[in-house]
């Protein structure tokens, strides 16, 4: 576990693997009211859920990448070519934070009707995105992570 933005070294693997599988399903709640959000046509809403985690989700991918990536790289190297690929998913996931969230909050409250719908695609595909992202890492990345602990 995380103490504040530090990074626990110790945790085991597996037992990290487990608190994030728990991290996934937490956002997966905040996920199903940001879509609840976008067909109220709260976008409003739906941006102030998203900055209410982004914290939260940018330490988790940091802490994939850090721990996960580093056993499988260390271990499992030759089969870590769809890993990395679900790792650099963080990326998008970073910069739709860090970016792209400004402009929806700029556009949250326009009356222009192209702006708001284009709000509520992006807020959409972010949702999508991060769901097929956390299926990826629990169907690719945490099995191999696994594996490669084991092999130490």
């Amino acid at each position: 576990m995380t103490s504040g933005n530090r990074i626990d070294f110790n945790e085991p693997i597996p037992e990290m693997i487990t608190r994030l599988k728990s991290e996934h399903k937490k956002f997966e709640f905040d996920l199903a009211k940001i879509k609840t959000s976008i067909k109220d046509d709260n976008i409003t809403l739906a941006t102030e859920i998203i900055q209410g985690i982004s914290d939260t989700i940018i330490r988790h991918a940091v802490e994939e990448e850090a721990r996960l990536m580093r056993v499988i790289m260390r271990n499992a190297k030759e089969e870590s070519v769809e890993s990395i690929k679900i790792m650099q998913e963080h990326n998008w996931v970073m910069n739709f934070l860090k970016n792209r969230m400004i402009i929806i909050n700029k556009i949250a409250t326009s009356s222009n009707p192209d702006e708001h719908e284009q709000a509520k695609n992006d807020l959409n595909e972010f949702v999508y995105n991060l769901r097929n992202h956390f299926n990826e890492e629990e169907q690719i990345v945490f099995p191999l992570a696994l594996k490669a602990e084991a092999s130490d």
